[in-house]
């Protein structure tokens, strides 16, 4: 199998987000009644590992139907009674329930493992996209001041014609700046709603989760959602068996006391097993057998598309991370326009110039947060697939 190397991702979060992060743990709706329901499985495997309670019997065997009912007839057999019955597991079937009610809970704690990897995958990703959201915003606040600047330098500086002209012409571009800032703005607004909703606190100013760790294709058979399939198809190998085993039947053990007036007291033993001659057990064992090829099939076909998003997010990241090395190089070479101060622009053309070169140094940072916030999408996703544990 192939091996990929990422930007390493382990869980080196700053203390602001890890605090958050924690009492979202703590406050989940989902992941409190996950862990809930896994106590509720651990207590009832002591059920799985006792015998069935025994029947108690209570009755008497001579009383007539033909005349006073409550007429008794000094007879030997005539006799009442106390007896005790208790099933016994055979052929290690209640090892076997064991083992499935274990797998239950397993299942259940890797479930619980899954979701709170996935809570970290999305809190870590929702800060991450308002933190970005935030920045484009100022970015596209600095265009759209710059044009505002060069739209008054116009109004004031060429003919009335040609002013009206340019203006529309720039008053046309300040307005889809400020349709894409509406945008990003709604978009905050709904990023930290959801934020709220997964963390059950307003979103405030939160240091993002840094993601510094390698990433290996092979470790996806570690994280908890392939586990999960691991663990059922083991569970179902375990039920397949003790349906083959119940065609062997549990015995079913008597003893009774006995008392009769006037005659010596006695016990009486009976064991009792059921007749396996229909068939039933044979057919639940295909059952269980076809559902174990089947959970067999999803596992691979999880492990198959699980490794197809590695790939791709891989490839993904390492393709950004080129374009902003490029982007890097481009800003670089545009950094002296920086310096420049509007005051100090003392001609239109000078002026002209001085924000068409910041307005494209401008483009390019948003680009550079863009092709960022990818990249961090990517490794968040390649960090959510292979992570064994929080």
């Amino acid at each position: 199998m192939l091996t990929f190397f990422v930007m390493s991702a382990t869980i080196c979060v700053g203390a602001e987000f890890n605090d958050v992060f924690e009492k979202a743990l703590n406050r989940s709706p989902n992941l409190l009644a996950k862990q809930e329901k896994i106590l509720a499985s651990r207590q009832a495997l002591k059920s799985q590992s006792a015998y069935k309670n025994p029947v108690i019997s209570i009755g008497a065997n001579d009383l007539p139907l033909n005349g006073n009912f409550l007429k008794r007839d000094l007879e030997p057999m005539q006799t009442q009674f106390v007896g005790i019955t208790q099933e016994f597991e055979t052929f290690g079937k209640l090892e076997l329930k064991e083992a499935i009610a274990r797998a239950d809970t397993l299942v259940l704690e890797y479930e619980l493992e899954d979701m709170k990897i996935e809570l970290y995958k999305k809190t870590a990703l929702l800060v991450e996209q308002i933190s970005t959201s935030t920045m484009l915003i100022e970015l596209l606040e600095q265009k759209k001041s710059n044009l505002e600047i060069l739209g008054g330098y116009y109004e004031n500086s060429i003919s009335i014609e040609d002013g009206l002209k340019t203006s529309v012409e720039l008053q046309k571009k300040i307005f889809a700046l400020e349709d894409k800032i509406l945008e990003l703005q709604d978009k905050v607004t709904s990023l930290k709603n959801e934020f709220k909703y997964l963390t059950s606190e307003d979103f405030t100013s939160i240091q993002k989760a840094a993601i510094s760790e390698e990433f290996f294709q092979e470790d996806i058979k570690k994280s908890p959602k392939y586990k999960i399939f691991e663990i059922k198809t083991k569970q179902l190998e375990l039920q397949t068996t003790l349906e083959e085993r119940k065609k062997y039947s549990n015995v079913n053990l008597n003893v009774s006391y006995n008392n009769r007036e006037n005659f010596d007291d006695y016990l009486s033993f009976s064991a009792s097993f059921a007749l396996p001659i229909y068939g039933t057990e044979e057919i639940k064992v295909k059952e269980v057998s076809h559902l174990r090829a089947e959970n067999v099939q999803k596992e691979d076909n999880y492990l198959r598309n699980a490794t197809m998003i590695f790939q791709n997010n891989y490839k993904k990241a390492e393709y950004l991370n080129k374009r902003v090395e490029n982007l890097d190089a481009i800003l670089e070479k545009y950094k002296e326009l920086t310096l420049y101060e509007k005051s100090n622009i003392k001609n239109s053309i000078t002026l002209e110039k001085s924000i068409e070169n910041e307005n494209l140094l401008l483009d390019l940072k948003i680009e550079k947060l863009k092709y960022k916030l990818d990249i961090k999408t990517a490794h968040l996703e390649l960090f959510y697939i292979t992570k064994e544990s929080l």
